[in-house]
């Protein structure tokens, strides 16, 4: 009988086979995936492998690679390997910061956003929290001043996150950080208190536009100008010329003196010709008589 460490090694990928995943997912989205995320790569391959029923993650990968079957578990595989955690009101004074933002500017102006409507993009957006969160806060932003209209685009590689972010049916342990006035305005309890499950009003829902959309892809189908964008713990898992290109993409993308915001953990060093830091993590577009002045 072999012995359990004797299993998890016939398990393990090959140097080969890691070299083949870790180069297809780089190629692809351009994430980064070191030696230090081997389990993690293992222990989420090995669901795709025990679903489909194969006996070894090398039989796996073959499958994944050969020319005639191949090509569509390549998308769940990516899927796998792109997938990142995020949560309800996570790093909540970046909510404040916007919410201060735009009362501000509706102070100055109280139409200006009557008919052009404040534009959002949560870029990276996973199983949708953030972007639920942003919907929240702006609807109640709404609540207060009527005119006040509001956009949301939230995007993701992760076709399985964007499916679960279109249900928006979560775990009540999920949204711990939203409080009392909140959930019982934008969000239903299940009927089946067996279950524990909480989910997104239609009238939130109605709020967000959900696409998948790489970042680094060759197509970048996004056309549209923000007032906000924000992208936070996506760029840690990119190398620095992947993080120019999509902060260079972000800039195209942004109003003039439109904001950027990214996670607690990054930061635009080197990259910062067209910005000035607000604070830590948050960034302001330069204009370009600005830059040259």
């Amino acid at each position: 009988m072999k012995n359990e460490a004797t299993v998890v090694a016939a398990d393990s990928l090959s140097i080969k086979d890691r070299k083949r995943v870790v180069d297809f997912v780089t190629g692809r989205a351009g994430i980064q995936l070191p030696e230090s995320k081997q389990s993690l790569i293992e222990s989420r391959l090995r669901k795709r492998q025990r679903l489909l029923g194969f006996s070894s993650l090398g039989e796996y990968v073959k499958h994944v690679f050969s020319d005639q079957q191949g090509s569509a578990e390549q998308v769940h595989l990516l899927d796998a390997l792109t997938t990142n955690k995020t949560d309800f009101y996570r790093e909540p004074n970046h909510f404040i910061f916007m919410r201060k933002h735009i009362q501000e500017q509706l102070h100055k102006a109280p139409y200006r956003y009557s008919t052009a409507p404040y534009s959002v993009w949560s870029a990276g957006c996973s199983s949708g929290e953030e972007a639920y969160t942003l919907a929240m806060e702006l609807l109640e932003l709404k609540r207060a001043h009527s005119h006040f209209h509001f956009r949301i685009f939230a995007s993701d590689i992760s076709v399985s996150c964007l499916q679960k972010a279109r249900e928006g049916i979560y775990p009540m342990e999920r949204i711990a950080p939203v409080n009392d006035t909140l959930r019982k305005r934008y969000l239903f309890k299940s009927k089946d208190v067996s279950r524990s499950l909480v989910a997104m009003s239609q009238q939130l829902k109605n709020c967000i536009r959900f696409e998948a959309l790489n970042l680094l892809g060759t197509c970048f189908p996004v056309r549209e100008s923000f007032d906000i964008i924000f992208c936070r713990n996506v760029m840690i898992y990119f190398d620095s010329a992947h993080r120019m290109e999509i902060i260079r993409r972000f800039n195209t993308c942004l109003k003039p003196h439109g904001l950027l915001i990214v996670g607690h953990s990054e930061t635009l060093v080197g990259n910062t010709q067209n910005y000035r830091q607000l604070q830590p993590t948050i960034y302001q577009k330069i204009n370009t008589n600005e830059i040259t002045k």
